[in-house]
């Protein structure tokens, strides 16, 4: 009986950490709770705008970049990126991550 209710909440907390893993990235500038992420607009080298991500987590950037081209159907191009995490890195070790952005027509 008592490893029924154990595996009954581990499946609930699992599919609950599953949930919150696949969450979309806030469509808009500033800082997502939810990616980890870090969102501004900043002129490129060719005087473009463009946007920049920072990130902690692995798939944080990219969330949130198709999050922020939700306009543009999720289509982006990546101008720049710098140390992106992969899962079990030590982000100590490597350091911020970044990408600069640009969302597709």
């Amino acid at each position: 009986m008592t490893l029924r209710s154990t595996v009954r909440w581990m499946l609930c907390v699992g599919i609950a950490g599953l949930v919150a893993a696949c969450a979309i990235g806030k469509g808009t500038l500033g800082d997502d709770p939810a990616t980890e992420s870090q969102a501004s607009t900043v002129t490129w080298s060719d005087g473009q705008p463009a946007i920049s991500i920072s990130c902690k987590t692995p798939g944080g950037c990219q969330s949130r970049a198709v999050a922020v081209c939700n306009a543009t159907g999720g289509n982006y191009t990546v101008l720049k990126m710098d140390n992106m995490p992969t899962r079990g890195d030590l982000g100590d070790v490597r350091g911020a991550a970044s990408v600069v952005i640009r969302c597709s027509r």
